[in-house]
């Protein structure tokens, strides 16, 4: 028996190795799904790639035949009082008990702010209700739903807008503030020259003073303090005082369409 015990090993590994060519195919035709040679892993025991084919198949069966329902309706139309009919020291609990509700279902609410608890009850009943979902009910999947996705904090997401820039504008290794340029600004070759100019960047100080904006344009006033050593030196400039940054929007997100720094200090 043990001497064929190796061989029956390899003729199981060999049958996993085949079924599971056969559910790739399938999630291929049925379901558009891509398995590109190189992101085979080849050091994946068969059984374990099969599982995970298994919950892919599992998972797109359901999507493929899930229809899209109102969450009110797939968390169970559930009994619930009107914001303004909750005393102001029941509100709280309130909210966690529709809070929980939602947890029970896999629907997770998040905020980036602070949102007042009597809003945000009333944000879940009134329009997060409302809200389309897909149908779909198996373990490990979750909604995520953000509430400054129905409403903006324009605030928030300026100023965050003002120090990402910066965090990567004075940091060599990082391009990504490029990413929130509008096309203008992207052609504009002050950012590359200013940067190309110095070596390194050290960032003191940033604080964000006055945030305007309307519909389409937005302007954060900001002081900053910060050096740079100049490239093929070892020299120091140092910038400190008041700059601004203006800001377009653009398809729902706020672009950086122009800095102006303060002027260096000798």
């Amino acid at each position: 028996m043990k001497d064929h015990e190796p061989e029956e090993f390899e003729d199981e590994l060999e049958r996993l190795k085949q079924e599971n060519e056969i559910k790739r195919m399938k999630l291929r035709l049925e379901y558009g799904a891509d398995f590109p040679i190189e992101s085979t892993n080849p050091d994946l025991p068969p059984d374990v790639e099969s599982q995970f084919l298994d919950n892919v198949l599992n998972f797109e069966k359901a999507f493929h035949d899930s229809e899209r329902v109102m969450i009110y309706d797939f968390i169970g139309k559930p009994d619930f009082k009107k914001s303004e009919g909750i005393p102001d020291s029941e509100i709280s609990s309130a909210l966690e008990q529709m809070m929980q509700l939602l947890n029970e279902y896999q629907i997770h609410l998040d905020t980036l702010c602070e949102v007042d608890d009597r809003e945000l009850y009333r944000f879940i009943t009134e329009e997060l209700f409302l809200t389309e979902t897909d149908n779909i009910k198996m373990e490990g999947w979750i909604s995520h739903f953000t509430y400054e996705e129905f409403h903006p904090n324009h605030e928030y997401d300026l100023t965050n807008g003002c120090t990402d820039f910066f965090d990567s504008f004075l940091d060599h290794e990082s391009d990504y503030y490029a990413n929130n340029l509008t096309k203008e600004a992207a052609s504009n070759k002050w950012f590359e020259n200013f940067r190309q100019s110095f070596k390194s960047f050290k960032l003191n100080n940033l604080e964000i003073t006055d945030i305007k904006f309307d519909e389409s344009n937005a302007e954060v006033q900001f002081d900053i303090r910060f050096s740079g050593v100049i490239e093929g030196s070892n020299q120091t400039e140092n910038f400190s005082g008041a700059g601004k940054m203006n800001f377009l929007k653009q398809w729902d997100y706020w672009y950086i369409n122009e800095v102006t720094l303060p002027v260096n200090q000798k």
